[in-house]
């Protein structure tokens, strides 16, 4: 199940903005009933998806974070 996660989690980072953000949005009300997703987690996650399509807020690549994230642990561990 990993690598299916895995491989579909690659394969949206290959969409365009909008389109992985049609996907959260298709994907949140599947999970609502999670008990550790309460609706104030929600309305944050709504907000965060109005601030990106007014242009409030300016989206990096995944590619680019997980660069970052890495570069950052690496650096971590050598310090």
């Amino acid at each position: 199940m990993i690598a299916t996660i895995d491989s579909l989690f690659t394969d949206a980072l290959t969409l365009p903005d909008d389109s992985r953000l049609q996907l959260v949005e298709r994907l949140i009300p599947t999970i609502q009933s999670d008990p550790s997703l309460d609706a104030e987690q929600l309305q944050e996650v709504q907000r965060r998806m109005d601030d990106v399509r007014a242009g409030r807020v300016q989206t990096l690549p995944g590619e680019q974070v997980f660069r970052e994230i890495e570069q950052s642990l690496a650096a971590r561990r050598s310090a």
